[in-house]
């Protein structure tokens, strides 16, 4: 089963799949495109508030801003008048206008989802709208919850290692796939099959 959210602001757009064992997400900023496909088993349920702000375009805002105040309060003075005079300020204020317009757009409140070695996926919180991302993200977490379960959440094997199965079932509670009563009654059955077997190898 696959689901699809597409979002765009602006010069942005972002793109995410839900696909069967993983979400391939894609960033388009200025036609500059980064695509990447996330196996659940690198998928946190970690999700939080982030404010974006580029401080590449703020910073043409703060000197735009500078030079229309400089141009307006020497405007009579004849030492800096060219052939545009007094009205020079006049154009720095329309383009510090246009740039405090592209980074007011610039800015985006997004939710962020945390993937391994630290990294994000990010996605406007009401594009298109609220109740939109909010069923994404819960049908996303859902999916890689299930999947995780079907693969890793299995019946205790006594042809596996007691280690190895140990760990499974923390890594699977570690990343908040099973709940705390999950964890404590497949421990309890991983113990009963491990101690029954070394019952009767010490019988024989």
């Amino acid at each position: 089963m696959q689901k699809e959210l597409v979002q765009k602001r602006g010069f942005t757009k972002r793109e995410a799949k839900i696909m069967e064992t993983k979400v391939v997400y894609k960033s388009t900023l200025f036609g500059k495109e980064f695509e990447v496909s996330i196996p659940y088993e690198n998928l946190s349920r970690h999700k939080d508030s982030y404010l974006l702000n580029r401080k590449n375009f703020y910073i043409p805002v703060i000197a735009l801003g500078f030079l229309t105040f400089v141009t307006f309060m020497w405007r009579n003075d004849k030492d800096l008048q060219n052939d545009l005079g007094e009205y020079q300020w006049i154009i720095w204020g329309g383009f510090f206008l246009i740039s405090t317009s592209i980074y007011l757009l610039s800015i985006e409140n997004l939710w962020r989802i945390r993937v391994h070695y630290n990294t994000y996926l990010y996605f406007f919180k009401s594009i298109p709208n609220k109740k939109v991302v909010d069923d994404f993200l819960e049908f996303l977490f859902e999916m890689r919850d299930n999947y995780l379960k079907e693969t890793y959440f299995y019946k205790p094997n006594k042809n596996l290692s007691f280690e190895s199965q140990i760990n499974n079932l923390q890594w699977l509670r570690k990343n908040e796939v099973i709940s705390a009563s999950e964890f404590k009654n497949r421990m309890k059955e991983l113990e009963e099959v491990f101690n029954q077997e070394q019952t009767k190898i010490g019988f024989n």
